[in-house]
């Protein structure tokens, strides 16, 4: 899942601090999840567990991400980076989530 990493505002200390990377992108996706978790409990249903067999079963509920590349910086050993493509691909995984299409999705399951 591919969740956008920049530009995000926090407050630490009470003073405006701009951050981003996994540590902005890894809490949005864990909140996407809550979500869908505190849906599925609303119909008196599990919690979802482990998701990401679920997501690579419905990429259909992903907007696939087919321009652009990382730089090659930021972990890849200065490669030349990685483009994206159609389907998963190392940049952006399976693409970027949908929502509505994610909490349809789930709280259709048992």
């Amino acid at each position: 899942m591919c969740a956008n990493g920049l530009q995000f505002w926090t407050i630490i200390g009470g003073i405006p601090d701009e951050v981003g990377g996994t540590s902005a992108a890894t809490p949005t996706v864990a909140g996407i999840v809550s979500l869908l978790n505190d849906a599925r409990l609303a119909q008196n249903k599990s919690s979802l567990g482990l998701v990401n067999p679920l997501f690579y079963a419905h990429p259909e509920v992903f907007t696939d991400i087919l321009t652009g590349t990382n730089s090659g910086g930021g972990g890849c050993n200065g490669t030349a980076g990685y483009p994206a493509l159609k389907g998963w691909d190392p940049v952006t995984g399976i693409g970027s989530p949908r929502f509505d299409k994610l909490l349809a999705l789930v709280t259709s399951l048992p």
